[in-house]
């Protein structure tokens, strides 16, 4: 279980990812999303409660570029997750997000102290650091180049012709092996070939090939 939680900072509200507190609860995404639709329901009831100050719809991208829903969870909406869990898992999920909240909290009102240039200055560095992340996940979910396409190639090529010459196969053997082992790699990285890997997966992809071998 991971017991880290990230507050993240939007539009003036401090929250945390359904994801990673589905993780940290070891709970199944599917099942705390409706475990808040849920309370999103009985909130909406109340005309004087409103559902952004507790939970705040929204989507992501998965590893296959699918569109997925999400929670960000105000203090008030961990509050309201946390009150219905007992035991340990409960205990430390409270004790992270109390934390967190209250770090964030407390980091804000340091920065309020400081200088104008001061806040500016580190402002601009965030905003640096923000753009960094977000550029290199572009990049590693960006499809690999030409070249590492190459290398995947021979490397499967290499791979092909070690199992051949090991199990004595011949042409047809071979030719079998081939579309085994694409076939193969096309559902171990969910990929339609080879060549739409994500750059993210070219060093394991490499890893995978160089220990492939064919399903007896």
């Amino acid at each position: 279980m991971n017991n880290n939680l990230q507050v993240i900072e939007q539009n003036g509200q401090y929250l945390v990812d359904s994801r990673e507190v589905a993780e940290m609860t070891g709970k199944r995404h599917s099942d705390l999303i409706r475990t808040i639709k849920g309370y999103i329901d009985t909130i909406l009831t109340d005309a004087k409660l409103r559902s952004l100050d507790f939970f705040v719809s929204s989507t992501y991208e998965d590893n296959k570029g699918e569109v997925r829903p999400h929670y960000l969870l105000t203090k008030q909406g961990c509050e309201m997750v946390a009150n219905k869990m007992t035991g340990e898992k409960g205990v430390l999920f409270t004790a992270a997000y109390v934390t967190q909240f209250n770090q964030m909290e407390q980091n804000l009102q340091n920065f309020s102290n400081l200088s104008p240039q001061l806040q500016q200055m580190i402002c601009l560095e965030q905003k640096q650091n923000e753009a960094d992340q977000r550029i290199g996940k572009l990049e590693n979910n960006l499809g690999i180049n030409a070249y590492q396409q190459t290398v995947i190639q021979k490397r499967i090529n290499k791979r092909v012709y070690e199992l051949v010459e090991r199990y004595g196969e011949d042409a047809e053997g071979k030719r079998r092996m081939f579309s085994s082992i694409h076939r193969n790699f096309r559902d171990a990285f969910a990929v339609p070939t080879y060549k739409d890997l994500r750059k993210l997966d070219f060093e394991e992809a490499i890893s995978w090939i160089g220990t492939w071998r064919p399903l007896i």
